[in-house]
């Protein structure tokens, strides 16, 4: 499906200089949220715009006035006189500080002008435009001070002012400088799956926002910190669009579980907020900018620009962009056919979104919701586009959905996690709240990268990473449902982008125990592939003194993969969008490896 945007539609620029106050919160908020910072806008009993802002931390009162001031100014509205700037803690009832500034817009000032000047003689005209000549001096020295002020906020903030040209629109690089080690080159990132903290598990919290995290020191320590979202954080009663599914939205002050556990970025791209209408995921995505958190993959004011922005953080001087997209077996609802709140994916918008942020940033991570609940196998429209999401340039796809722990493999020098399983799962089918999990562990450092799952126990919703024989038991079983793959992710993988190689660290080195021989494979160049079959071709490099040639797998150990449906017809060019095409596969479609005995 299409979405075009209608061309007498108003931007959000027109509606913020007409007066709309949600579209003014947004045109404010554009730049203050990154830095942890949330405006409110309203309407005083005198005529006076009033602006509540809410801060994490205090910023400098007066360079965030001077700014808001410009941003308000440079709506040019004839309609702004004055505002009214309070500002408080997030939470908190107490007002810091209140500040009543007037504003006097070129607009307004020719509003003026032409008002004295059509009401009053010569005498009277040359003093007012000495009077005007006077006052616009002045403004102009205001908006300098703004503009300087403007950019010392951006610069001791989180905002880089670095821009980035995405697909569609440019997008500023967020300079994230909260990090645990900051003298340590290495950018330490973590991925878990879904994440849904309602019923059950908002029943066990309660009150206490750090005990879900409280083992997760690994979260809390890392450098950027993902998960997919699956529950709303809203108090609205609004109904979700479709009836056979009960409510999981939760109290928005629930935010501070995710706050506390370290959680940088989340994914909204999943078919939970397909569910909701579109006053629900805007006060998500406020709730988060609120805390501090950043989303990806939804949109709510210009949804096919939204929900296609990438988030692009600068870590230690890397740029590492983040890319959402929900595909799974559910059908979608009608909310999409009001607006297009979701990114769903098609191979041109892939590529599109890849290729123009390839030369721009360091890292592209790429982010799937997608699959069939409860298998462990990724369908053949998985590995495909996963496969042609590594084509286009990204270094990295991690895949959630299926509520458990699907395999990941090697390809093209670059990894592909199939699914992450569940984190923290609570919602009202099921009672189960212990089982095994993993989570997604990656450090950068000058061009290389590290792969490797930590093995997790969860335990009344609370995960923790364990070592020992359960932790073996854990990353034995990955390996052992990666094995289906041609170049399977058996184990710690370290990777040179430079030169497409990597070698394997066996398992017990990813708990303690280091591999003094590990093998060390050289990959075949990027896109190449066999004329014959259209599988990669590896090419195992034989004059490397520093590399061994990976030896062959004995068939006895490898689970067969389930044969492809039809392995020699491709997608018809026709559909742009094979995999969210009707019907969607309610049953998986492959035949499942049967466990030896």
């Amino acid at each position: 499906m299409v979405y075009t945007q209608s061309f007498a539609q108003p931007s959000l620029f027109e509606l913020a200089r007409a007066g709309n106050f949600q579209a003014i919160s947004y045109w404010i908020n554009k730049e203050l949220k990154p830095q942890g910072i949330s405006a409110s806008v309203a309407k005083e009993p005198t005529g006076r715009l009033q602006v509540l802002v809410e801060f994490q931390n205090e910023p400098p009162a007066d360079r965030l006035i001077k700014f808001i001031c410009h941003q308000l100014w440079q709506l040019n509205s004839p309609m702004l006189e004055g505002v009214s700037i309070i500002g408080r803690f997030s939470g908190s009832p107490k007002i810091e500080w209140k500040k009543c500034v007037k504003i006097v817009s070129p607009a307004k000032r020719n509003l003026q002008k032409q008002s004295s000047f059509s009401r009053n003689n010569e005498s009277i005209q040359f003093q007012t435009f000495r009077s005007l000549m006077l006052i616009g001096s002045a403004v102009a020295a205001f908006i300098l001070g703004c503009w300087v002020s403007y950019h010392q906020v951006l610069l001791r903030g989180s905002n880089s002012g670095e821009w980035v040209q995405g697909a569609l629109e440019k997008v500023q690089v967020v300079n994230h400088r909260k990090v645990a080690y900051p003298n340590d080159p290495i950018v330490t990132l973590m991925f878990g799956g879904d994440v849904n903290l309602s019923n059950s598990v908002s029943n066990v919290i309660k009150n206490n926002y750090d005990w879900v995290f409280a083992k997760m020191e690994e979260y809390r320590k890392a450098d950027l910190a993902m998960v997919n979202l699956e529950n709303p954080l809203t108090r609205s009663t609004l109904n979700i669009t479709n009836n056979q599914q009960q409510s999981i939205n939760i109290d928005p002050r629930y935010v501070k579980v995710l706050k506390s556990g370290g959680i940088d970025l989340v994914n909204l791209a999943n078919d939970h907020f397909m569910d909701y209408k579109q006053p629900i995921l805007a006060e998500t995505i406020e709730t988060l900018d609120r805390a501090g958190i950043h989303s990806v993959g939804a949109g709510i004011t210009d949804a096919e620009k939204e929900v296609r922005k990438p988030d692009i953080i600068e870590v230690k001087g890397q740029k590492i962009a983040y890319l959402s997209y929900y595909d799974t077996d559910l059908q979608t609802t009608d909310n999409t056919k009001e607006i297009q709140v979701i990114n769903a994916p098609n191979n041109d918008q892939i590529a599109g979104d890849i290729q123009a942020l390839r030369n721009q940033v360091d890292w592209i991570i790429v982010n799937y919701h997608w699959g069939v609940e409860l298998s462990e196998y990724p369908g053949d429209w998985q590995m495909d586009v996963a496969r042609f999401t590594i084509d286009q340039g990204a270094d990295l796809v991690v895949g959630h959905h299926p509520k458990v722990l699907q395999g990941a493999e090697i390809y093209q020098g670059r990894p592909i996690i199939y699914s992450l399983g569940n984190f923290i799962f609570g919602d009202n089918s099921t009672n189960d709240s212990d089982y095994d999990t993993a989570v997604l562990k990656v450090s950068l450092k000058q061009g290389k990268m590290k792969i490797e799952f930590l093995p997790v126990v969860v335990k009344k919703y609370q995960p923790q990473v364990v070592e020992g024989e359960k932790g073996k038991e854990i990353l034995k079983h990955i390996a052992q449902i990666s094995s289906a793959f041609n170049q399977p992710m058996k184990s710690s993988v370290e990777i040179d982008v430079r030169n497409s190689s990597f070698r394997f660290l066996n398992i017990d080195s990813q708990i303690g125990k280091p591999n003094s021989t590990p093998s060390i494979p050289s990959l075949p160049d990027l896109h190449q592939k066999s004329p014959e079959n259209d599988v990669d071709m590896p090419k195992i490099s034989k004059n490397n003194s520093d590399s061994e040639v990976l030896p062959q797998t004995n068939s006895s150990d490898r689970r067969p993969f389930p044969p492809r449906l039809n392995p020699t017809t491709p997608y018809p060019k026709e559909a742009k969008d094979p995999f969210i095409q009707e019907p969607f596969i309610k049953e998986p479609f492959i035949e499942l490896p049967r466990l030896p005995i």
